[in-house]
């Protein structure tokens, strides 16, 4: 019995000797194509997430300035006010606030706390005024702020 051609039991496919064209490369080219795709997407996620993290940061420190102005208005209005904003909503976050009242020696100082949320993230700001009294007049000094 003869054996027609490209049936040698040598080269069959799984036996020693076979012969591929192509596979070994394409294999390769198609892992490395893959890694490249997987690292830029990685890539791209890090740099998005951190550039949201930084909109955040910003957005949460304007809302902590906006609650610290709306302290110091309600200051304006009443100089001798002493207590605690409730949660305010401010545009897509919220802002908590608080004065508190001290003394050093025979100096009257106010401690005013405003810190703003968005997202994930919370800013604090404060600042201390310190109460300033010439020719009868009062006013608040602000001598600090963190």
């Amino acid at each position: 019995m003869q054996e027609s051609p490209g049936t040698d039991k040598e080269n069959a496919p799984g036996k020693p000797g076979m012969r591929c064209r192509g596979g070994v490369g394409i294999r390769v080219l198609w892992i490395v194509a893959s890694l490249f795709i997987i690292a830029g997407a990685v890539v791209w996620l890090v740099n998005n997430q951190q550039k949201n993290e930084e909109r955040f940061f910003r957005k949460a420190l304007e809302i902590s300035e906006y609650g610290l102005l709306t302290v110091m208005q309600k200051l304006g209005e009443t100089p001798s006010w002493v207590g605690d904003f409730p949660k305010a909503p401010y545009e897509d976050g919220w802002y908590t606030a608080k004065v508190s009242r001290y003394t050093s020696g025979d100096t009257v100082f106010l401690r005013v706390e405003s810190v703003g949320h968005i997202g994930p993230v919370s800013k604090k700001q404060q600042c201390v005024l310190r109460l300033s009294i010439v020719n009868g007049d009062s006013a608040w000094i602000r001598t600090s702020a963190f």
